[in-house]
């Protein structure tokens, strides 16, 4: 039995539950036949967060579903608590992102006096020791200091792969590479 669209463009749960698929697909049935609805709703919440991607709050709001539902802690009974349970999961995620694009904002504020002056010489403090970096990723990693420069100026992955021609993913890599170079490098 095929689950049956309501004039909203959702589907009904309790359609989907009579269909014999396990729980893990019912909800990932639901959440693809609602996607368009899902979307929306995250683009509600996140409104115009600067560094936060209502794709990437999307995709992680797939990841957690889909585990709530493959570790049984979720079961699809009806679309009322279906989409309880979804908006729980954007609330925490879009939560997340926020707290996550804060903590990059206080970065870029200690970057904020720095962006044009990356000539300077270095001192003996954290704010020459993050020009010094920056210097030498400059000379040795051009990528990588265009990846900070496109990321601490706010713009998205999708908006950052447009501009260089590498993929969202090979983007998202070398960001978490590099973070953890540098992390690695100021302990």
């Amino acid at each position: 039995m095929e689950p049956n669209n309501t004039t909203d463009g959702t589907v009904e749960a309790s359609e989907c539950a009579n269909s014999g698929a396990s729980g893990r697909e019912q909800i990932a049935q639901f959440m693809l036949q609602n996607e368009s609805a899902l979307r929306r709703r995250i683009g509600a919440e996140v409104g115009r967060s600067p560094g936060v991607d209502a794709d990437d709050v999307f995709s992680t709001t797939l990841r957690r579903v889909d585990y709530a539902a493959a570790k049984g802690s979720f079961a699809m009974r009806s679309k009322p608590e279906a989409w309880s349970f979804v908006a729980q999961v954007v609330n925490r995620a879009v939560a997340r992102h926020r707290r996550r694009a804060a903590r990059f904002a206080a970065t870029v504020a200690k970057f904020a006096g720095v962006a044009e002056a990356w000539t300077e010489p270095p001192q003996h403090d954290e704010r020459a020791e993050l020009v010094g970096i920056m210097n030498e990723l400059m000379r040795t990693r051009p990528q990588d200091a265009e990846l900070i420069q496109h990321r601490l100026r706010g713009r998205k992955w999708r908006e950052i792969s447009a501009a260089t021609g590498v993929s969202e993913e090979a983007l998202r890599q070398r960001w978490s590479s590099l973070v953890g170079r540098l992390r690695s490098r100021r302990s």
